[in-house]
């Protein structure tokens, strides 16, 4: 039904006698267009699981004397994906290649036109059939239906194909004009996975629901996983457009020269304590630039409007050999059934090396030494009717209170620190 042998106008070859007989020659692949598909067991053309990801196809090439009709393809007009782990589902309408292996009739595509749209590509080969039938939507025949397309497939919005220009910084040699290809894939409306590199340096980026008009990846998705080897965020991925941050004046959406932290990058007078201004505390008052926005190493990037980490079962293990920091644009909330265990060297409840900080009184000393206060003064008595020194069972009271005064300096911790008010 697809792959056939056919013969050309004017290419003939002498056979017996001198008569001239056409040259057959074989076509293993001849353009179809997509007449129905199977994307789950609801589908019109659905008929048992392995059909799943199948599809009704007409080629434009044929041996036959009459050519199919859309309304009536059977089951030998089925195709089934080339590959078996990677398959580019088609839409209704979309011109896909055709062939025939070892009796399997299979498919490829949809394949790209002139067009080079991610998101759509018209067939240049197909023409309209002559339809009788009445639209079920709109009661009349529509230009969709001419073509054969799904009403479904949106088609409002035409992203850009995804592009890749040379970083001076980046990128090996001196030709201006030239850089290495990537090897990516683009969904039909804005979601990619690209490996490729800089120079000798690899990167993926697996992005999703980027803005229609951009050709690049960027800060600005409504996703992105960034794993690079060499360079910067900033020299990667450039300004970017958030139009969920307030610019200063109340208006939304806010141009962003490079990468940073959201909870750094919100409106001056909300912005209390940093996450950076604790980093750079922490490393003895360093550029916090050195730290976070400068570093160009091996880096891992996950960035989102929401990034939930959830485990089902077990444990969730979160390791680093220097530093861990958490920042937080509002609240930082933990939450736990049991127990919640700190174990440190050190615990501070605001900025290490603010002055005034102030240290934790232990708890079980300062009620043993009020205990003993109050025992104290209660047994402090004089039964004579002329002022004397206070005594407590018969030691003086003034010795009684040095003492207290002693073990007061044991009730504070010296490891455990807070902010003052």
């Amino acid at each position: 039904m697809a792959s056939i042998y056919t013969t050309v106008p004017g290419k003939t070859i002498k056979g017996f006698g001198g008569v001239k007989y056409p040259v057959p020659f074989y076509i293993q692949f001849v353009p179809g267009y997509t007449v129905e598909v199977v994307h789950s067991d609801s589908s019109l053309r659905y008929n048992g699981a392995n059909t799943i990801n199948s599809i009704i196809a007409l080629p434009h090439m044929t041996d036959k004397t009459f050519k199919a009709q859309r309304t009536n393809t059977g089951e030998e007009y089925r195709y089934y994906p080339l590959l078996r782990g990677i398959t580019d589902v088609p839409s209704k309408g979309d011109p896909v290649l055709l062939c025939t292996i070892g009796k399997t009739r299979y498919y490829m595509g949809p394949l790209n036109t002139a067009n080079n749209s991610p998101t759509w590509n018209d067939d240049p080969s197909y023409n309209p059939e002559i339809n009788l039938g009445e639209d079920d939507v709109l009661g009349e025949t529509s230009r969709r239906l001419e073509k054969g397309e799904s009403p479904n497939f949106n088609k409002e919005v035409d992203f850009s194909r995804l592009q890749k220009k040379r970083k001076v910084k980046l990128d090996f040699g001196d030709a201006v004009n030239e850089t290495t290809g990537d090897t990516i894939i683009e969904g039909r409306h804005g979601s990619s996975i690209r490996v490729g590199s800089r120079s000798n340096s690899g990167y993926i980026f697996i992005s999703n629901s980027r803005n229609s008009k951009n050709a690049f990846e960027s800060i600005g998705d409504s996703g992105i996983i960034s794993l690079t080897r060499n360079g910067t965020l900033a020299q990667h991925f450039g300004s970017y457009f958030d139009p969920n941050l307030d610019d200063g004046s109340g208006q939304k959406g806010k141009l962003i020269p490079e990468f940073i932290l959201s909870s750094d990058n919100l409106v001056a007078d909300k912005t209390n304590r940093k996450m950076g201004t604790l980093v750079s505390s922490v490393n003895g008052n360093s550029d916090v630039n050195e730290h976070i926005y400068k570093y160009d190493k091996s880096q891992i990037l996950f960035n989102s409007e929401r990034i939930t980490i959830n485990t089902r079962l077990e444990d969730i293990y979160i390791s680093s050999h220097n530093d861990i920091h958490i920042g937080s644009g509002r609240h930082l909330a933990i939450t736990t059934n049991e127990n919640l265990i700190i174990e440190s060297e050190k615990t501070y409840l605001g900025d290490p090396n603010k002055k005034n900080m102030q240290s934790m009184v232990f708890g079980e000393k300062l009620l043993e030494i009020l205990e003993e206060l109050c025992g104290t003064l209660g047994d402090a008595q004089s039964n004579m009717y002329f002022p004397v020194p206070l005594a407590s069972g018969g030691v003086p009271l003034k010795s009684k209170m040095e003492q207290l005064k002693l073990k007061l300096k044991n009730i504070l911790s010296a490891k455990h620190k807070l902010e003052e008010n």
